[in-house]
């Protein structure tokens, strides 16, 4: 279904503020806007308070999930011609909801075009929006000449299934003296983001108390008397808490320049890793061709386990029919076969990746993911997790969801129904030993603290908590890596999260290149720069120093592993040292 509509102008009580200028559209345009109705979408308006400064707008509702973001729009068209360079400003304001997005918000590409073949756009800018009302500004400039009519405004809602509102909507055109930076931009703010906002002290002194402990190094002579004056330098080599990114196993596999590159920086940013796709169900029967084979897959995970990276599995069962292989799909009309068939599936993935991987994801999405359930009853979730502990007696089992931690938190639909299920479980015996919070991010920016009281309402089960799929899908580089900067401090700040992974990092090989580290080239972007400076900088302990008059030097180091370096005279002493909690002191005897 396509919607081509005319919109016009609903004033805005902000335009005062902006630098002289006239409006591109025609009059009200929710008036000019006739509702409809179909088999995969609606359109109709609503009533909003007044206070934003329109009381009308459109909601356009997805039934069913499009294919392309135009196959949904709504046109504004334009009574006035253009000119190439004109310096326009599209506003408007938005909120809605998707409950199957991993954020649950809702996505919109705003874009204005040629209306006719090649539909060549001067604007066009995708975004997320929460169920708060959201003003966007979009200043561009205009690429070519166009005549009246020629040109619209448009909004592309062709996503999953959602609804959004979007109402006080504005084209403006400025005068040549007027600059885009002169203009207002939607910038990506977050409540907590301030510079002094008190959730930063707070868990800087968390983090102190329970990411760091005491180091103290006692130096002896080859008598055992103490040695005062001895020169003593702490060098980290690797920290305790997991900073992890999934691979891509096709590329591990590959010998190409950004390859080997790609294995480079894992080895260089990461102590922890895991899969994106290989471990799901059909790639592991390598229904996904030739790229994902389980020798490519296991091959990959000795290369993790040969450079000393914790690894994780991802996912032994996604209980829904779209994420089964089909030759379980196939058993739909009769499915009698399919729990010994998952049991027998479970049961081949967890003892041929014994040796490789660490940890499992269990049971994926369990709120919306549940044809299984459904069919054979709750209780099947708890003999997943069984069959995966006969297999694997000492491996950590996790379950793992999404819309948690950038969620509405306690009280919510989705944060009680992740602790329902989590609560049924192991009331009924479940060998559950993790949470996975996934971690997808639009546009809506949690505060930080909230992240940490949603985090400390899940410790109640006191199990090992971790971000399994963290990225931030958002076109602003800069407030992607202020967010990530914070997001990253805000869990390592709780003591119940054990570790921290995202979706990837490259932008050649991630499921939202926005959300990248590095760009295709391999130039850093500003999470890149957070993401370091974080865990090599202002979470890594480097230290240096002389022995007291009792032989002892005594710092305080992030917990992880040393190598501690010991010389007095001509002695000179090399110890690797792990840094626990609770660790006693380290004796250097120099000989």
């Amino acid at each position: 279904m396509s919607a081509l509509m005319c919109i016009g102008l609903t004033c805005c009580g902000a335009e005062k503020m902006l630098p002289p200028h006239e409006s591109l559209l025609p009059g009200d345009y929710v008036a000019a806007v006739g509702a409809s109705s179909g088999e995969k979408a609606t359109i109709e308006k609503v009533v909003v308070a007044g206070e934003l400064g329109f009381d009308q707008a459109l909601r356009i509702t997805n039934l069913k999930r499009m294919k392309n973001f135009y196959d949904l729009q709504v046109t504004v068209r334009s009574p006035q011609a253009v000119k190439k360079g004109d310096l326009l400003l599209a506003r408007f304001y938005a909120r809605g909801h998707a409950p199957k997005n991993e954020s649950n918000e809702a996505d919109c590409r705003v874009f204005f075009q040629k209306q006719s073949p090649n539909w060549e756009k001067s604007l066009s800018t995708r975004f997320s929006v929460a169920d708060a009302w959201q003003r966007f500004d979009y200043p561009f400039k205009v690429t070519r000449n166009y005549g009246s009519e020629e040109t619209a405004l448009c909004f592309g809602t062709g996503f999953n299934e959602q609804w959004i509102e979007i109402g006080g909507v504005e084209l403006l055109r400025f005068g040549k003296g007027v600059k885009p930076y002169q203009l207002p931009t939607t910038p990506i703010t977050y409540k907590g983001s301030a510079p002094d906002a008190p959730w930063r002290a707070q868990a800087a002194a968390r983090i102190d108390q329970h990411r760091k402990g005491a180091l103290v190094v006692r130096v002896m002579g080859a008598g055992g008397e103490p040695v005062p004056g001895a020169d003593v330098q702490i060098e980290m080599k690797k920290h305790t808490f997991q900073f992890s990114s999934i691979i891509s196993v096709p590329t591990i596999a590959e010998d190409t320049a950004d390859a080997r590159k790609y294995k480079e920086k894992v080895l260089e940013l990461f102590n922890a890793s895991g899969n994106e796709n290989a471990l799901k169900w059909p790639p592991w029967e390598s229904a996904w061709g030739d790229r994902f084979t389980q020798e490519k897959t296991i091959a990959a995970f000795k290369w993790l386990k040969d450079n000393g990276l914790h690894a994780r599995g991802h996912v032994m069962v996604w209980p829904s029919w779209k994420h089964l292989p089909k030759s379980v799909q196939k058993l739909k009309d009769n499915p009698e076969r399919v729990p010994s068939i998952v049991r027998e599936h479970i049961i081949d993935i967890a003892t041929k990746m014994k040796p490789y991987v660490d940890e499992w994801d269990v049971i994926n999405e369990t709120r919306t993911n549940h044809d299984l359930m459904d069919l054979f009853g709750q209780e099947i979730m708890v003999e997943w997790f069984k069959t995966a502990r006969e297999c694997l007696p000492d491996t950590p089992l996790f379950i793992n969801d999404y819309a948690i931690l950038n969620g509405k938190g306690p009280g919510s639909r989705n944060h009680e129904a992740y602790k329902k299920t989590i609560r049924f479980l192991l009331d009924k015996g479940a060998p559950v030993t993790g949470i996975g919070f996934q971690s997808h991010i639009g546009t809506h920016l949690q505060n930080p603290q909230k992240v940490v009281e949603i985090l400390e309402d899940f410790a109640e089960f006191e199990l090992a908590m971790r971000i399994t799929e963290f990225d931030i899908n958002i076109p602003q580089e800069e407030a992607q890596g202020h967010y990530t900067r914070d997001f990253m401090t805000a869990v390592f700040s709780h003591p119940g999260v054990v570790g921290f992974q995202m979706w990837g990092f490259w932008e050649g090989r991630h499921w939202k290149p926005a959300g990248a580290m590095y760009r295709k080239n391999w130039d850093e972007k500003p999470n890149g720069a957070a993401y370091r400076d974080l865990v090599f900088r202002e979470w890594w302990t480097q230290e240096k120093g002389k022995t007291d008059t009792k032989g002892a030097f005594t710092t305080r180091g992030f917990l992880g592993d040393y190598e501690v370096t010991v010389s007095a005279g001509e002695h000179r002493q090399v110890v690797p040292v792990s840094l626990a909690r609770n660790s006693g002191p380290v004796t250097v005897t120099l000989k």
